[in-house]
């Protein structure tokens, strides 16, 4: 009977201890579930969270530092010394690398929306980067050709000083991008001429001498009206658009109304260049005043001793008091621009970002 007492005893002790083991084993898995799920739970709640915040601050950032740096570093090469020297390597160096990243960064996007991963910031990202590629490209370009590519041209081109253009002739001048003129030297606003074809060209006669014969009438008349210049040509002209009128002869190109301007800088636009000349054709027929009866080679030859003066190797100037002044001006102007285009294109890329941004969430991108 003890022993059955006993027995008993030990039996109910290790049913107790296992019964106690079975219990604290599955208090632990149900712990583990739960820390498990808990867990789960709250990693959802924190992505859910990180989803619907559309305006975190390392989206903004790389919204608008990497396109902002693009950006300057396309328009460096668009616009600069590269551009102008060599402009294949500005090409191959600036807008090319910039077409590179803004493909992969593109292809880094489509690949998150394609596996249904959050793609909104890579997305947005994407389209601030091609804004500052195109808006880089395009600013640095436009600068270049309104103000580097003169500023450049002008440095590089050769300066004439105490030049005569009652004597000198053009084509001793062909290479001259700025040229000092001698003292006394004017524009003939009275003989200007102008061209129109939408555009209004102005051209007047740089002279070293009056044009016009300033003696009296008799000597006028057996002398004829125009004085021709020891080069026998007129070659010196200053040239402006929309600053002149045919009627009233009224000539304002360049600084032609500044008394201590007596200086020249080469007209480099070759789009120009035509309508200039056609306005000086036009000048040179009116010297040379033939009737219907005498316009024949023998009626001409006897008239021009006396009242044709040529251009026969035309330069056309605008007409300034400082071409080293205008040049630098030049420079300033182009730095100014690229101020105001960085304004420009921070002010798009932000439009740009939030635009994207709402625009994404509300279609249902994460």
């Amino acid at each position: 009977t003890e022993r059955s007492s006993f027995g008993s005893e030990v039996f109910d002790h290790i049913a107790t201890k296992k019964a106690m083991v079975r219990f604290y084993d599955s208090a632990m898995a149900w712990g583990r579930e739960d820390w498990e799920q808990a867990r789960w739970e709250a990693k959802a709640l924190v992505g859910q969270t990180q989803r619907d915040d559309t305006w975190r601050p390392g989206t903004l950032f790389d919204c608008m530092f990497w396109p902002a740096l693009l950006f300057g570093y396309v328009y460096y090469w668009s616009f600069g010394s590269w551009r102008y020297y060599n402009w294949k390597a500005a090409l191959a160096c600036g807008p090319l690398v910039g077409l590179v990243v803004c493909l992969w960064v593109s292809s880094v996007a489509r690949l998150f929306f394609k596996h249904n991963m959050p793609a909104r910031a890579k997305m947005a990202n994407a389209a601030c980067l091609w804004l500052g590629l195109l808006g880089g490209w395009y600013g640095g370009d436009q600068n270049f050709g309104h103000n580097m590519i003169n500023h450049f041209t002008y440095q590089d081109s050769v300066s004439y000083v105490d030049i005569n253009p009652a004597v000198a002739k053009g084509q001793s001048y062909m290479d001259a991008g700025q040229v000092y003129f001698k003292e006394g030297t004017s524009v003939s606003k009275n003989d200007m001429v102008s061209f129109r074809s939408h555009t209004n060209f102005c051209a007047a006669p740089i002279v070293g001498q009056p044009l016009r014969n300033q003696k009296g009438l008799l000597e006028v008349e057996m002398e004829g009206d125009v004085v021709i210049p020891q080069s026998g040509t007129m070659d010196f002209w200053a040239v402006g658009t929309d600053c002149c009128d045919q009627f009233t002869r009224e000539f304002t190109c360049g600084q032609a109304s500044n008394p201590r301007a007596r200086s020249g800088m080469r007209m480099i636009r070759e789009d120009f260049r035509p309508y200039y000349l056609l306005a000086v054709q036009e000048w040179t027929a009116r010297m040379c005043p033939t009737s219907g009866e005498d316009n024949t080679a023998a009626g001409l030859a006897k008239a021009a001793p006396l009242v044709c003066l040529p251009a026969r190797h035309p330069l056309f100037f605008t007409w300034v008091e400082d071409p080293v002044e205008e040049v630098n001006n030049f420079y300033i102007k182009a730095m100014k621009d690229v101020n105001s285009h960085l304004v420009m294109f921070l002010a798009g890329n932000a439009a740009l970002m939030c635009g994207v941004l709402w625009g994404l969430k509300q279609l249902g991108f994460e």
